[in-house]
């Protein structure tokens, strides 16, 4: 028992210095690197998704619904931010040509509104039901399409003319969703630590990545 709770202490003091790293870089970012509206909202939403969590987990008894948004917000917030850093580049360098024509802003809210409405359908049921599980398998699934739209839609900016870190934040969307969870296998760490880290590479990247543009563009 002692152990436990020695060990959720460390986790929780661990959690609030990443987010309060996290808190620093976002809100640096927000200050500085916000170069449209998109970019604004993007920071914007990482710099209170970081101050919520340290409120979380610097609070001795933090309540259910407080527990239940800084979850939530760590599950949607780092694709939600990537999709609004696609969009400041977008922005800088003009509307990415996608195959067929297809207006980027018609599937970002196609696939996000998808999602939404699964998760709140989902909530209005038993999640132990059948139809509960099914919506949560489907939920899952659009959220990962999100995910893979934006390491797509990365990628073809990247190819444009060789924007390095444009891919390199590519990547680091796919490792962050489907490689580095797999070290809570290996090692005595949470899977909120490594998503937290995630949050704070995907803000460097992104800062780079926009610049990169800036600089190529002028």
């Amino acid at each position: 028992m002692a152990f436990n709770a020695s060990g959720n202490i460390s986790s929780k003091l661990s959690l609030g210095l990443l987010n309060f790293v996290l808190a620093v870089s976002s809100g640096w970012a927000l200050k500085h690197y916000s170069l449209d509206r998109h970019g604004l909202a993007g920071y914007g939403l990482l710099f209170a998704h970081s101050v919520f969590c340290i409120l979380r987990y610097t609070h001795p008894n933090p309540g259910q619904v407080q527990r239940h948004i800084c979850e939530q917000s760590l599950r949607y917030s780092p694709a939600i931010f990537v999709t609004l850093i696609i969009g400041q580049m977008q922005s800088i360098i003009g509307d990415i040509k996608l195959i067929g024509g297809i207006n980027w802003r018609c599937v970002v809210l196609g696939l996000y509104a998808g999602v939404f409405l699964l998760t709140a359908i989902r909530r209005c049921l038993n999640e132990k039901s059948t139809l509960g599980q099914v919506l949560a398998k489907l939920e899952r699934a659009s959220h990962t399409l999100c995910v893979v739209w934006n390491m797509y839609c990365l990628w073809r900016i990247a190819i444009v003319d060789e924007y390095w870190w444009s891919l390199g934040l590519a990547l680091l969307v796919m490792l962050n969703h489907f490689v580095l969870w797999r070290l809570t296998l290996r090692f005595n760490i949470t899977t909120l630590e490594v998503d937290t880290v995630g949050m704070c590479f995907s803000v460097i990247f992104a800062i780079n990545a926009s610049q990169e543009l800036v600089e190529e563009t002028r």
